[in-house]
């Protein structure tokens, strides 16, 4: 190629670059140009939309973006392009080139042209196409203020619509709900960042989220009672339904139901009825939806899986204390040992370990050696300690059956042994008293060694031996005893 031939190349890239900023900023003033009232009110800056930089330079720079700057002009036609060219809903296109996707410059086109409160409302209500939804929310999530997000986001947050937002899975498709939901907890979106929350801001929203869900568990257990679903569809029903504003937190009051609500203003079925009740404390009504009431007379201050809990088994009930338990000395060995192996790449770092002088190397591992083998002595001995404590009590709180039979049987053997040796304690003590103990003893020690004395004082009494006829009986009634008893 010749460099008049790069010139011009060189020339028609900055000509199309020039174009393409022109485009982007016509649109831009197209927008700040726009009559404010009725607006969603934009926090973000209104040139780049809190967007990632690079990836907003894409699309800015994008043929597709500039063809839809030049023929989209109007909320309407941005809705049917929408409607007929986008297909999934991450930032990037298909490739390693980093190519926008169609969804994206559409955002993009949506956030400088301004939406109304009433045109985000027929969004996030389409029914021709999910994507119209999603492209709302991301406007919302990218430039409206974080203060009102879940009042915008709260409606849908268990919305059951099937939507495919990543385009290289086959089965990457989710519901509305779950779409929302994600926007409102992470920052992450598919290669690229969304705005970050304010602290204050994420606590709520985490607050709300966990409310939320108790209400659509609840929802869930009405749907499946068809009593209960006939109870609430009988006008003038009394029931329980939550209600809070800006001063008052939300709780439970009496209500009674006035009307059953199956479509909105456009004719559009819900996928769940809502309900129009007057609470008979204040007289006002509102419209709530069947997570937000209750049968009259259920105690809300204990949850669902108090319940449950406190009605399983006891051993169902403190399992999860015993798996915490196991895994605590699990993760206690693993830590052991993984601060052994620290305390050996600490040394290695700070050259205990040099290989250019042997002794030492060797002097500072078996210091360190010793130190880890006494660490492992007093682990070993601990654990030793700790299951003998539970052999123990494990053997003195559980006896077999068989223990329990082997008690019982040698019971009688015991007994008659026991009177035995009192039957042989009797023999010798009277053999003691009345046997003639002059050959025995001397005249002047016969007193002491009977055990009294003359003045009728106590004294030691010295071992009396048994004869033998007396050894061979006791001997004899132990083998009758034995062959009777085992």
């Amino acid at each position: 190629m010749s460099r008049a031939a790069l010139w011009r190349q060189e020339g028609n890239v900055k000509e199309r670059e020039r174009k393409a900023n022109e485009t982007f900023e016509n649109a831009l003033d197209e927008g700040r140009s726009r009559s404010q009232k009725g607006l969603i009110p934009m926090i973000s800056d209104d040139k780049t939309f809190n967007l990632n930089p690079m990836l907003l330079h894409n699309i800015s720079k994008s043929p597709y973006f500039q063809k839809a700057c030049d023929k989209l002009k109007d909320w309407t036609s941005l809705v049917d392009e929408i409607y007929y060219e986008m297909k999934h809903a991450e930032p990037w296109g298909q490739g390693a080139a980093k190519t926008p996707s169609t969804a994206f410059c559409l955002l993009l086109r949506t956030l400088c042209l301004r939406v109304t409160e009433k045109q985000m409302k027929s969004m996030l209500d389409h029914v021709d196409s999910p994507y119209i939804r999603v492209i709302g929310f991301l406007y919302l999530r990218y430039a409206a203020d974080p203060t009102i997000l879940f009042e915008w986001f709260q409606p849908y947050l268990y919305d059951e619509e099937v939507v495919r937002i990543e385009v290289n899975v086959k089965k990457g498709e989710t519901t509305i709900g779950k779409f929302v939901r994600g926007l409102l907890t992470s920052q992450e979106y598919y290669g690229t960042r969304l705005p970050r929350l304010p602290a204050v801001v994420e606590r709520e929203i985490t607050t709300k989220l966990g409310e939320a869900a108790k209400i659509e568990e609840r929802a869930l257990e009405h749907l499946k009672d068809s009593k209960m679903m006939e109870y609430f569809q009988r006008l003038g029903s009394k029931v329980q339904a939550l209600y809070g504003d800006e001063s008052n937190p939300v709780t439970w009051y009496d209500a009674v139901i006035d009307r059953v609500l199956l479509k909105d203003d456009n004719g559009v079925k819900f996928y769940r009825p809502k309900f129009v009740v007057t609470f008979t404390e204040y007289g006002n009504t509102e419209t709530v939806t069947i997570g937000e009431m209750d049968m009259p007379g259920v105690d809300h201050t204990v949850s669902s899986s108090d319940v449950k809990r406190e009605s399983a088994p006891y051993h169902d009930r403190h399992r999860g204390d015993r798996d915490r338990d196991r895994s605590y000395d699990r993760g206690r060995e693993t830590r052991h040992h993984d601060d052994r192996d620290r305390d050996h790449r600490r040394d290695y770092n700070r050259g205990s370990y040099r290989y250019d002088d042997r002794n030492s190397r060797d002097r500072s591992f078996s210091q360190n050696s010793r130190s880890n083998d006494e660490r492992d002595r007093r682990f070993q001995q601990n654990d030793r300690d700790h299951r003998q404590r539970d052999r123990s009590r494990s053997r003195d709180r559980d006896l077999s059956e068989r223990d329990r039979s082997d008690i019982a049987r040698r019971e009688p053997f015991n007994a008659a042994l026991e009177s035995l040796k009192s039957a042989t304690a009797s023999v010798s003590s009277d053999n003691v008293s009345g046997r003639d103990n002059a050959d025995r003893y001397s005249d002047g020690s016969r007193n002491a060694q009977i055990g009294r004395c003359a003045n009728g004082a106590d004294v030691r009494k010295h071992p009396v031996k048994k004869s033998r006829e007396e050894l061979a009986a006791i001997a004899e009634k132990k083998r009758k005893l034995m062959s009777k008893y085992g």
